[in-house]
């Protein structure tokens, strides 16, 4: 089974496919795309084709995207919900499960781990330091994947 899984940041996105074919599950594909500065229309066509080239690259059973609820700015809103709704749009029209994540919910407890355990430092032996971008906003990515093939 493979994963898929976005997260939208301001001026870029992170994304992370997975495959379960071992334990613990193997990055088949993980990269940061920075946006272009175009209109928003522009933009929003450039996701539609960003990530249809993505999906169909990788070829996902599942998708999921991390979802931010910290957004202020209406460049934050375009740039991280606008594009949400097209992945939505996307794996609709593709016949995919599309699962989302708050901040809240991407945690170790799913690991089996105490609630205060920093998830970000807790993959890092199970899953390895995949270079370049490997950060928080990389290992929402991964991590919202990973929940898909627990």
């Amino acid at each position: 089974m493979k994963a898929l899984g976005f997260n939208f940041t301001k001026n870029d996105f992170r994304y992370c496919g997975l495959s379960d074919d071992n334990n613990p599950p193997e990055i088949i594909e993980k990269d940061k795309i920075i946006l272009p500065d175009y209109s928003v229309v522009d933009l929003m066509e450039w996701f539609e084709t960003e990530l249809t080239l993505i999906i169909d690259r990788i070829q996902p059973d599942v998708i999921s995207h991390k979802v931010s609820n910290q957004l202020k700015t209406i460049d934050q809103i375009q740039q991280s919900c606008y594009p949400q709704a097209i992945l939505n749009l996307i794996a609709k029209k593709k016949g995919l499960n599309i699962n989302s994540y708050t901040p809240q919910g991407i945690n170790a407890t799913k690991f089996g781990q105490p609630k205060k355990t920093d998830v970000y430092k807790h993959i890092d032996p199970i899953i390895g330091v995949h270079k370049p971008y490997w950060d928080k906003a990389t290992k929402d990515a991964v991590l919202v994947a990973w929940f898909n093939l627990m």
